[in-house]
């Protein structure tokens, strides 16, 4: 409805502007002009010196007395005299004019419009390179910042619907009672699921998305364990994300890296460069030791996969005949070494258990 009321006042405009002629044109110069050099609030018949309803011999009579005291022979040295005078005949031609006084007057009584029409303003005021290219930066950063607003309201939105099918899958939204029958968020402590929500809201053949619910908080799970709150993932639009601004920060940032580190020192705090800070996850030192020591109690099966890999090393190591060169060398050089024999390695469940504890211990 707002939309369509824009579009009429809109077209109402462009007829009314239109509709003006050459001499409405002539006209508003005129009396642009007139207020800008006699005063504010001056109109053809004050300048003149008659009255609305006088005659055309009146005028004349008229014209002839004030074009006597802006003559420039009578007023030599006097500022803008000559453009004064030639402006008062004008003035007066289009008052002895009956079609000319008819149009005047209609803008007399009704005003002077403020918008003239776009062809009005271009042929007075022909804007330069510079005026069109600050116009045109201006009004494409306007749309840009218009199109960033409606996505992000339709970011909420569709952040809405997951959130809603999250908690209505990880059974946290509930009914209210026979009075409304509206549903209610319900909180739940210490609660946590994975649930699936359709990308496309009433149908599976978009695909579903993985969500965590913690109690009332719905997260998006990524490969590395950590978990991003969906609700945080619709930013708000500013002025700083425009395009025209954007691509100044980061021409500046750009060249701001570059500058010795004496110059960027005495640049202020608030226009140096800022590195965006890096979010990563820290522990506290009692979880790590709790962690550590897990992950000591409970092997992993890479640990597992690791140690059988060992114990069949060793039980072919030891599963070797005595008389190889392999074993002779070994007991040789234990011999001379120290002078005694060593154990022989036991091959069995038993000595399996051992060697993982012997591996632990390390």
């Amino acid at each position: 409805m707002r939309l369509v009321a824009f579009l009429v006042v809109l077209l109402g405009f462009a007829v009314t502007a239109l509709a003006w002629s050459k001499e409405d044109y002539e006209i508003f110069d005129l009396v642009s002009a007139l207020e800008a050099a006699e005063g504010k609030g001056i109109d053809f018949y004050k300048h003149v010196g008659v009255e609305p309803s006088a005659s055309t011999s009146e005028i004349n009579k008229a014209y002839r007395k004030k074009s006597l005291e802006l003559h420039p022979d009578k007023n030599p040295g006097v500022k803008n005299i000559q453009e004064r005078f030639a402006r008062l005949g004008v003035i007066a031609q289009i008052l002895r004019s009956s079609e000319g006084r008819e149009r005047y007057n209609f803008f007399y009584k009704n005003g002077v419009p403020k918008w003239r029409g776009t062809g009005y303003y271009y042929s007075r005021y022909r804007p330069t390179l510079s005026h069109t290219l600050v116009f045109l930066v201006v009004l494409t950063s306007a749309f840009h910042y218009l199109v960033l607003n409606l996505n992000y309201r339709k970011h909420n939105r569709r952040i809405d619907y997951f959130q809603n099918a999250a908690r209505s899958s990880a059974g946290i939204l509930g009914v209210t009672s026979s009075q409304n029958g509206e549903k209610v968020t319900v909180p739940v402590q210490g609660r946590r699921r994975k649930v699936r929500v359709p990308m496309v809201e009433g149908s599976d053949q978009g695909g579903t998305l993985e969500l965590v619910v913690v109690g009332n908080d719905v997260f998006i799970p990524h490969s590395d364990g950590t978990l991003e709150p969906i609700s945080g993932l619709a930013h708000p639009p500013s002025i700083t994300q425009t395009w025209f601004v954007s691509l100044f920060l980061s021409l500046y940032f750009k060249g701001f890296d570059r500058l010795p580190p004496s110059i960027q020192e005495s640049i202020p705090e608030f226009l140096q460069s800022k590195q965006p800070a890096q979010s990563d996850l820290i522990l506290d030192e009692e979880e790590e030791q709790d962690e550590a020591e897990s992950a000591l109690d409970t092997p992993t099966p890479t640990n597992r996969a690791a140690r059988r890999l060992q114990g069949k090393k060793s039980r072919s190591v030891t599963s070797t005949p005595k008389d190889s060169p392999a074993t002779t060398e070994l007991e040789s050089g234990d011999e001379d070494s120290k002078g005694e024999k060593k154990k022989k390695l036991t091959v069995g469940k038993a000595g399996a258990a051992r060697r993982r504890k012997m591996g632990l211990k390390r």
